[in-house]
């Protein structure tokens, strides 16, 4: 792993009173003051996937805060899906090859531009994005994604979709109506029961195949 725009490691006390982080970052109800919050006051740039799960709970990293732009090159990735994983607070631009989340909490103030496709799974967590997405499929299950600004053409639903989201979101009955015909053959997606499913289609987004409908 490469940084070519570098991070402090502050306390989460500390953290919490120099950046506010908490007036945009809702906290969950984990004990979080043996937790450490990566800053960076610039622009931030990262070699490799930033999984945000294994940031909070193998690395004891809580969050990531960026004043400026964060470019990942890789993915930004969560596999927690129900669980909790780091959350990611960028005040300017976000850009990343994919970005697939379960129950992270990312923010982004500005815009957010995509390689691949974004694809959010779980109750847990949310994506809040101030600008516009740029992707080539946007994919919500169960998921408060909110985007102020434009989002992709393809974009889609299943489940919950927040208020403000209804007129940007097709809404989706099953995987079947998102999945290539290939696709949906191959991971059985007649139901949305189970988690297994959704491992397979954001395996195969990571990963760079076409398994979204076009």
């Amino acid at each position: 792993m490469i940084e070519t725009g570098s991070y402090e490691l502050l306390s989460f006390e500390e953290a919490r009173q120099k950046l506010r982080f908490d007036r945009e970052i809702s906290l969950g109800l984990f004990d979080l003051s043996t937790f450490r919050i990566a800053y960076c006051a610039g622009d931030f740039a990262y070699v490799g996937d930033i999984e945000l799960y294994q940031w909070m709970w193998c690395d004891k990293i809580a969050g990531l805060v960026v004043d400026g732009d964060m470019t990942i090159d890789g993915d930004l990735m969560d596999n927690s899906f129900d669980g909790s994983a780091a959350f990611v607070l960028a005040r300017g631009n976000l850009r990343a090859r994919t970005v697939t989340l379960g129950g992270a909490e990312v923010v982004v103030r500005g815009d957010l531009r995509v390689e691949g496709a974004v694809f959010n799974s779980s109750s847990a967590g949310r994506c809040e994005i101030g600008g516009s997405l740029y992707a080539s499929h946007l994919v919500t299950d169960d998921h408060a994604t909110v985007v102020a600004g434009r989002t992709p053409a393809l974009s889609f639903a299943l489940g919950y979709v927040d208020p403000t989201m209804s007129e940007k979101l097709r809404v989706a009955e099953s995987y079947l109506d998102i999945l290539t015909p290939e696709a949906a053959t191959e991971f059985d997606a007649r139901s949305r029961a189970g988690s297994e499913i959704v491992v397979r289609i954001v395996s195969a987004i990571r990963s760079g195949r076409a398994v979204l409908r076009a």
